[in-house]
């Protein structure tokens, strides 16, 4: 394992999980803390979403792009609404 690397949420990713009920926060951040520090748990997209990675969390998926110091989150919804 790797040392973490810095996370930040869009504005979408933000006001989503702001959304949330307490414990499914709580989840999310939980794989928030696991994806810093290995970003190549989530799996690899494809066609036009193909630079991002999800990672599933319950019934939710976390959609993100990673560099060597950052994890950047562009979505976290439900598995039925994310890819839309």
């Amino acid at each position: 394992m790797s040392r973490p690397r810095g996370v930040r949420l869009s504005r979408r990713a933000e006001k989503a999980l702001d959304a949330f009920d307490p414990m499914s926060r709580e989840h999310l951040k939980s794989a928030l803390r696991e994806v810093s520090r290995d970003p190549l748990l989530g799996k690899k997209l494809k066609g036009e979403l193909a630079a991002l990675r999800s990672f599933r969390v319950g019934s939710f998926r976390l959609v993100y792009r990673f560099t060597k110091e950052l994890i950047e989150v562009v979505y976290i919804d439900h598995r039925k609404d994310v890819y839309r």
